[in-house]
C-alpha cells in the first residue's frame, strides 16, 4: 500500500493529543494512545533520532523512499515495503531521511503470559528483518497484516485495539510456524516427533530457562531437563535456536537487567548483576556490553545516573 498524497491527513492520530516523541537520556517513555497500549505513527520527518531503547516493541514499515536505521550495532537500510522489527529494550538509532514510513510501537508484555509466546525469544534475539528476498513465503502475509493492523487503527472503530492486536498475534504465529517448521525438518529425531513433539520439548525448555534464568542454571542441568545428552543437546539447540545454550542464557539475563535497569532507579548495578543470575560484576558487565552494545551505566537513563552506586 503506497501513500496518497494525502496520507498526512489520511493518517493523523485518533486521539487529539499529537504524538511528539522525547528522550530522558537514552529511555523513551512511549506515549500510547490514551487507554490502550499501543500507538501507530505515519512518520513523514526529515530529522533522524538519536540512540534509544524503550519498552515497547517497535516495528517498522518503509512506505516512500528508504529508511536506515541502526540496531544492534547493525545497520538496516529499508526500501520500500520492507519490514524491521525491533525487540523491547534494544538500543537503535533512526537516521535522517526523506521519505515515510509506518512505526508501531506496541506493548506486549501480556503476551508473555502464552506459553508457546516464549519459543519467539531466540528469533528476537536480534532485530527480525522481513523483506521479498529473505522471507520470501511469509513477506506478502506479514506487510498485508500490517497494513492492515495501521489501517484499523487510523480508523479507530470500536474494538479497534483488540482487533490489532488479534492481528499482531497472527504475525507472531506465522513468524514463529516457519522459524519451527524449517528447524523441525531438518532434526534428527524420529519421525513422529519432528513437529509436535520437538515444539513441546523446547517450548518446555525455554519456559523453563525463563523461569530460572537467574539460577546457577548449566548446560548439563538444562539437557537433564528434557532428557538429553549435553552433547545431542548443544547441536540441537543451536539448530533450533541459531545460537548456543550460553548465549541464550546470558541474552536471557540481559533482558531482565535490561528492565531492571529501566524501571528500577532504587536498585545498583551491582545488584541488579546479582539478581539476574551473574556471580561478578566484571562478568556482568561485559556480557551487558556485548549483548547491548554499551555498558549498564551508559545504558540506564541519564536521569538516575548520579545515584549509581557500584
Amino acid at each position: 500500500m503506497k501513500p496518497s498524497k494525502n496520507a498526512t491527513i489520511r493518517y493523523k492520530q485518533p486521539d487529539p493529543i499529537a504524538y511528539v516523541r522525547s528522550l530522558n537520556g537514552s529511555q523513551e517513555t512511549v506515549l500510547f494512545v490514551p487507554e490502550s497500549h499501543l500507538r501507530v505513527w505515519y512518520n513523514v520527518q526529515i530529522e533522524g533520532y538519536a540512540n534509544h531503547y524503550h519498552g515497547a516493541l517497535e516495528i517498522i514499515v518503509c512506505a516512500e523512499h528508504s529508511y536506515r536505521i541502526s540496531a544492534n550495532n547493525q545497520i538496516y537500510t529499508l526500501n520500500v515495503g520492507d519490514i524491521l522489527i525491533i525487540p523491547p529494550y534494544m538500543l537503535h538509532e533512526l537516521f535522517g531521511n526523506p521519505g515515510a514510513r509506518f512505526i508501531f510501537l506496541i506493548d506486549i508484555s501480556m503476551l508473555q503470559c502464552f506459553q508457546d509466546f516464549k519459543t519467539l525469544d531466540p528469533i528476537f534475539m536480534k532485530p527480525f528483518l522481513c523483506t521479498t528476498s529473505n522471507h520470501s513465503d511469509i513477506y506478502e502475509y506479514t506487510y498485508n497484516t500490517l497494513m492492515q493492523m495501521a489501517e484499523i487503527y487510523f480508523s479507530h472503530n470500536l474494538f479497534w485495539e483488540t482487533s490489532i492486536y488479534s492481528l499482531l498475534l497472527n504475525v507472531f504465529l506465522t513468524i514463529g510456524r516457519r522459524h519451527f517448521y524449517n528447524n523441525a525438518a531438518d532434526m534428527s529425531l524420529p519421525a513422529d516427533t519432528k513437529q509436535q513433539g520437538y515444539y513441546e520439548i523446547f517450548a518446555n525448555l525455554l519456559n523453563f530457562i525463563d523461569a530460572h534464568y537467574a539460577d546457577d542454571l548449566t548446560l548439563e542441568q538444562a539437557a537433564d531437563y528434557i532428557g538429553f545428552s549435553k552433547y545431542h543437546f548443544s547441536r540441537l539447540f543451536k539448530q533450533h535456536t541459531h545460537t548456543t545454550y550460553h548465549n541464550y542464557l546470558c541474552h536471557k539475563r540481559i533482558q531482565a537487567a535490561q528492565f531492571l535497569l529501566t524501571n528500577d532507579a532504587e536498585l545498583t548495578i551491582t545488584e541488579i548483576a546479582f539478581r539476574v543470575g551473574f556471580n561478578n560484576l566484571a562478568t556482568f558487565c561485559r556480557c551487558f556490553t556485548k549483548y547491548a552494545n554499551c555498558s549498564p551505566t551508559e545504558y540506564r537513563n541519564k536521569h538516575h545516573k548520579d545515584s549509581l552506586m557500584q
